[in-house]
């Protein structure tokens, strides 16, 4: 997929968050929490396709991910900026995750659908 690809469909996640949460009931941040996670998530998740991009087109030059000369080429040899860019990319994204669900009441549905379960049981 393509940078704008990318970005086009998680910012239209947080649009989809933004617009469930005007007819959201309950607190402030029951509220707006899913669309503030949603926007965290964004940028986060595009922190290291931003770089690539950046890196590709000679505007940042000097953002190798890995040390040099380090014999691995996965996770251990990640510098400083490698390792942010991987821990953001992944925070991103479970953020996004956790935003959707929340905005979904998934957390709720399940709740009292494990209620009702276990009331019909007993």
């Amino acid at each position: 997929m393509s940078f704008g690809v990318t970005l086009a469909m998680m910012t239209n996640l947080a649009q989809m968050v933004y617009w469930k949460s005007l007819r959201r009931k309950g607190t402030r941040v029951n509220r707006h929490g899913p669309t503030i996670l949603a926007l965290a998530a964004v940028p986060l998740a595009m922190l290291d396709l931003t770089r690539h991009v950046l890196q590709d087109g000679g505007v940042w030059t000097d953002s190798h991910m890995y040390r040099p000369g380090c014999p691995h080429a996965d996770a251990r040899c990640l510098n400083a900026l490698g390792a942010t860019c991987f821990l953001a990319t992944y925070l991103g994204f479970a953020a996004l995750i956790a935003s959707v669900l929340w905005s979904a009441d998934l957390f709720a549905k399940a709740r009292d659908g494990f209620r009702r379960a276990r009331v019909a049981v007993v």
